[in-house]
């Protein structure tokens, strides 16, 4: 199987975890093993847990499912998404939100708290997990920690910074290998945000007439939950080799925007002040930065594929060459056992690592029917035949 575009090819692709509900995964290495984290609900239905698995063989085979977080007392739910991190001294680092929902106020009522694991022994075992509060309103986790050069560590975190505002992009920052954190500055925030049209409406968002979770229809193959508040949301950043970092932002209606373009801002001096995000020039959500071994900078996202239009449903790669001021045409992932997505929420949160012949794994989720969501991975080659 080998799918091509003249700069990235699929060359291989497989399942991490099927055993159960498994989406939002990130990925590390972890000394020589890869690591791989999951959520077992999305958006923080009631019931989620958080678990990993591990690779010795280079993402070709997977362990069994281990759950390293549950609810405590007085949360439904616990979630990651994308933001497993190995720092220099193998520390890895696992970011995670607690949610509680408010009774009869949909998803845009859940309340979020912040949590970090850590692991000194490449994820066996894990210490932490309390609650950090920053005076963040709701700060939600989503992709990878950056360690700058002199160690500083950059968290990328998006959500209300206090209750009657619009969501932002932002970084906690910490000078202290992430022990101690602080709220540092925001990369994107739009005060007028505002979806509107037939997107913000889905016909299955998972909520009962009671305006409370339904468990069992997050599995439907339809489900697409909306929150009202809008603005810029999930964030990835990552170096781009020449002093800079490169944030890619997904948003609901910025400026009005109902079509889900991806936005794009720069920093020159370690995230401590961001370019004005500008469009990208294409749409999608789920995004993730990938530098390669080779200087080559990928960006994987979860195609806009909105219900009952032409465009259809999955996950896909684009490269940059230019340090992402240009990128080339999209390339789909494939899932590993040929299903043909029929609905958004069927896929996305892709993560990446560079294996040791040159390519990278992609681990992203997919959907089985009559079974549900489950991580797959794609291996990709870069530098593909024309």
């Amino acid at each position: 199987m080998t799918a091509l575009t003249s700069e990235v090819e699929v060359t291989g692709s497989g399942v991490v975890v099927d055993a159960v509900p498994a989406m939002f995964p990130g990925l590390t290495w972890a000394g020589d093993e890869l690591l791989a984290s999951y959520s077992t609900v999305p958006d923080g239905w009631p019931g989620g847990t958080v678990g990993v698995v591990r690779s010795a063989d280079g993402g070709q085979s997977w362990s069994p499912p281990h759950t390293v977080a549950e609810p405590a007392d007085g949360l439904d739910a616990v979630l990651n998404a994308v933001g497993l991190t190995t720092l220099r001294d193998g520390t890895v680092l696992l970011p995670y939100n607690g949610v509680r929902w408010t009774p009869g106020e949909g998803v845009g009522g859940r309340v979020i708290s912040l949590h970090l694991l850590r692991s000194a022994d490449g994820g066996r075992s894990w210490t932490g997990g309390a609650p950090i509060d920053l005076g963040f309103h709701g700060p939600c986790v989503y992709g990878r920690l950056i360690e700058l050069p002199g160690g500083r560590l950059l968290w990328p975190v998006w959500g209300q910074r206090s209750v009657a505002e619009r969501w932002r992009s932002a970084l906690l920052e910490s000078a202290d290998g992430g022990h101690e954190w602080s709220v540092g500055p925001t990369i994107g925030y739009d005060p007028d945000a505002r979806l509107a049209g037939a997107y913000a409406t889905p016909a299955e968002g998972g909520l009962g007439a009671d305006g409370n979770p339904d468990v069992a229809r997050a599995a439907d193959p339809d489900f697409r939950p909306h929150s009202p508040i809008d603005g810029f949301t999930e964030t990835t950043v990552v170096p781009t080799g020449d002093g800079r970092l490169l944030a890619v932002l997904r948003q609901q209606g910025v400026g009005g925007d109902d079509t889900m373009q991806l936005f794009r801002s720069e920093s020159a001096d370690d995230g401590a002040t961001w370019t004005t995000p500008e469009l990208i020039g294409f749409a999608g959500m789920s995004p993730l930065l990938h530098r390669a071994a080779d200087g080559t900078i990928l960006l994987a996202t979860r195609r806009f594929a909105p219900e009952g239009g032409p465009t259809p449903p999955g996950v896909e790669v684009r490269v940059s060459r230019d340090a992402g001021g240009s990128w080339s045409a999209p390339l789909p992932l494939h899932d590993p056992h040929g299903y043909q997505h029929t609905a958004e929420y069927q896929c996305g949160y892709p993560a990446m690592a560079d294996l040791a012949d040159g390519s990278v794994l992609t681990v992203f989720y997919s959907y089985a029917p009559g079974r549900g969501r489950f991580l797959a991975w794609n291996t990709l080659r870069l530098g593909g035949t024309r």
